[in-house]
């Protein structure tokens, strides 16, 4: 354990320009094999990809709960930094976890067979370099990270684009070129360590007082995110459940931009996100980024563009809009909570929005199909949103506030 003197600062770039690039590169490497699938899959296929795509999603909210947040909360907390050498371990453990449950999910899904091996080697490469990129950017290690985007994302359509012109069908191309971006990315970006159980029971000795709340959040937090698209897709059939997956897939820019802000949200004041001014800001962003997706889905729907199963979306470009716009006030104050608050206010927050996102897909579906079940997607987001406004305007912040950093100094997200 190293000091934290001057933890505050150490996830803040330089400069904003090295900030901006980071942010970008990141959004691109994670945006590629989901856009990818939207553009190139049938709803069918884009369905079986979007079940391994789940059990990815799965390991990074485990790995921010048990390994990475933990982490960062122990060294705000006690100015304690784990070495790279611990953390690499528990990483390691995690992602090796996430290649066995996709492994088993694609044995026992039809259609799923072939690409079976290749999307749980993909899913725990990518949860690692997940792991590793935040552990980067709060070690102001941000041109490391850079250089392994622009790796993962480079492999990743250089490999699609090449495979595309052999025999594999379209999702085994997509699964061996996100298999292959993980992989680039995760080998420029650090050099893994791999250490004996021991290690690991010594990583929760250590963080366990942050791990307990975390995990119990995100737990409650996969129960409506992951866990209802399972329950939803017999309800739907393959095809249309591909559909409703691209809605979540539409938001991906709004998640993409804000999750490699995480290190920087939690080393700032909370108080700061509780003015008027920066309130209206955030809302004023989500509708911004829901108005785009509409309109983008709007035209390509009255143009007729083929676009994989981003042409079948169109017909739900309203809902889908009122979706990124509540994807974006959800996250983002959401973000904040787990880096600021108590276990007791993330469990108001995220029983509120386990209700929500269990319920309102599901009665969608039962009711009204597919649109029923975008639209109760689109309202049960929204009323999320307000939740965690909510809970973060009311709650009292758990872990030491940095002193020495402006937030309007800060970039904005």
């Amino acid at each position: 354990m190293t000091t934290g003197a001057g933890v505050a600062e150490s996830g803040a770039p330089r400069g904003r320009g090295l900030l901006l690039l980071s942010t970008a590169s990141s959004a691109l490497f994670s945006l590629a094999a989901q856009l990818l699938g939207l553009l190139s899959l049938p709803p069918a296929s884009f369905g079986l990809f979007s079940l391994q795509y789940l059990v990815f999603a799965l390991g990074t909210s485990v790995c921010l709960s048990v390994v990475s947040e933990p982490w960062l909360r122990t060294e705000l907390g006690r100015g304690l930094r784990s070495p790279w050498s611990d953390y690499a371990g528990a990483l390691f453990y995690l992602s090796a976890a996430t290649v066995l449950a996709t492994l088993v999910l694609s044995l026992i899904v039809p259609g799923l067979g072939p690409v079976a091996i290749t999307g749980a080697l993909a899913a725990g490469a990518n949860v690692y370099r997940s792991g590793t990129r935040y552990h980067q950017v709060r070690t102001g290690q941000w041109r490391l990270a850079l250089v392994a985007d622009v790796v993962g994302v480079a492999v990743t359509v250089l490999v699609w684009a090449i495979l595309s012109f052999t025999p594999l069908d379209a999702l085994e191309t997509l699964s061996w070129a996100w298999l292959a971006g993980g992989l680039g990315a995760a080998a420029v970006a650090a050099r893994p360590h791999v250490r004996g159980p021991r290690a690991a029971v010594g990583w929760l000795r250590v963080h366990g007082e942050h791990i307990s709340p975390l995990l119990r959040d995100s737990i409650l937090m996969d129960i409506g995110s992951i866990a209802t698209p399972f329950a939803v897709a017999p309800v739907l059939g393959i095809a249309d459940f591909g559909v409703y997956r691209a809605v979540s897939n539409v938001a991906a820019p709004v998640r993409l931009v804000l999750n490699p802000l995480r290190p920087v949200l939690a080393g700032a004041r909370l108080a700061a996100f509780r003015s008027l001014a920066r309130i209206a800001l955030v809302v004023g962003l989500s509708v911004g980024f829901g108005a785009a997706a509409a309109v983008a889905l709007l035209i390509i729907g009255s143009l007729h563009i083929e676009l994989g199963s981003l042409t079948a979306l169109a017909d739900y470009a309203v809902p889908t809009g009122l979706f990124v716009a509540s994807n974006f006030l959800t996250l983002f104050y959401y973000m904040l909570a787990r880096a600021h608050l108590s276990g007791s206010a993330l469990l108001i927050g995220r029983i509120f929005q386990t209700v929500l996102a269990i319920a309102c897909p599901i009665v969608g579906a039962l009711l009204g199909g597919l649109n029923g079940a975008i639209w109760f997607y689109a309202v049960g987001t929204a009323l999320s949103g307000v939740v965690w406004l909510w809970v973060v305007l009311r709650a009292r912040s758990e872990v030491a506030e940095p002193v020495d950093v402006d937030i309007e100094d800060e970039p904005l997200p």
